[in-house]
């Protein structure tokens, strides 16, 4: 039993498919009396509450973080220099002494205070600096 195997020269010019006949004159009436009916819903009123509703929970969300933030977060925020100062200073003198401290020998313990932090500082990255050498070198 031989099998004919068709080429693509065979076929070329003819159309392999074919319709039965008379199949496309009622195809429209069976389609549409297979489709069901639509029945016209009536549209659902979004009250202005319901709209605005999702913000207001956004803005009592972004409040909450904001209040969050001031209790919490408010002392590291701001800058603590002068009151770390002025805290240390009246751990160490008491109220009469702090009157008797003028504004120079303010200025001169700042002074003091910043050239021992520069000094720490320096070592501290001179110490830094050596361990990054010392991992390269391995």
């Amino acid at each position: 039993m031989e099998m004919k195997q068709n080429t693509l020269d065979e076929l070329k010019g003819k159309n392999p498919f074919k319709v039965p006949e008379g199949y496309f004159e009622g195809l429209t009436d069976q389609i549409m009396a297979q489709i069901p009916e639509v029945s016209h819903r009536e549209t659902k009123v979004i009250s202005l509450r319901d709209r605005i509703r999702p913000w207001l929970y956004l803005a009592a969300v972004f409040a909450g973080l904001f209040i969050f933030l001031r209790i919490f977060m408010g002392p590291f925020l701001h800058d603590t220099d002068n009151r770390d100062d002025v805290l240390f200073l009246q751990a160490l003198v008491t109220g009469e002494e702090l009157q008797v401290i003028s504004d120079d020998d303010l200025e001169y313990l700042e002074f003091l205070e910043n050239q021992y932090f520069d000094r720490i500082y320096a070592e501290e990255i001179d110490v830094y600096a050596n361990e990054i050498e010392d991992m390269e070198s391995r």
